[in-house]
């Protein structure tokens, strides 16, 4: 009975382990643990990842935007919420991406979009501004949607 008990808790951890490895599964995850709620379901799509950064959409409660996330140490936490600004390359440039990356990770959400529907798109282009959510100090603690205009 110990065998078995030990095989079935192996095979627990690492299937939560190969799930926090996988950035498709992790960061929609961590995103409803922080933001749904049961009567604002949270829609996380797309997802696209590009060494330490990903981009998502998201969409809730008939509001939208584009997060950047990073990974650190602790998981994949929000650095920043936007609209369209973080389609551009030379925006995630300046945020700190590397050319290569910003490159890299700017195709692939154009090829994610391209597929969605345009009232998705326009949920997403809707975030005004930028709200930052992290920095070396507060490690991804940040606030709700406050930078959205609607």
């Amino acid at each position: 009975m110990k065998k078995i008990i030990a095989i079935v808790a192996s095979v627990l951890l690492a299937s939560m382990a190969s799930a926090d490895d996988d950035p498709q599964q992790a960061i929609p995850a961590r995103l409803k643990v922080m933001f749904e709620r049961p009567d604002k379901p949270l829609d996380i799509a797309p997802v696209v990842v590009q060494a330490d950064w990903a981009i998502v959409g998201w969409r809730q409660n008939g509001r939208g935007g584009r997060a950047l996330m990073k990974k650190t140490h602790h998981g994949w936490s929000i650095y920043l919420c936007s609209g369209d600004s973080l389609k551009d390359t030379g925006t995630l440039e300046r945020i700190g991406l590397s050319a290569h990356d910003a490159a890299g990770i700017a195709a692939k959400l154009e090829d994610a979009e391209a597929g969605l529907d345009s009232s998705a798109l326009a949920l997403f282009s809707s975030f005004e501004g930028t709200v930052m959510m992290m920095n070396e100090t507060s490690n991804g603690a940040g606030g709700g949607h406050e930078g959205h205009g609607q």
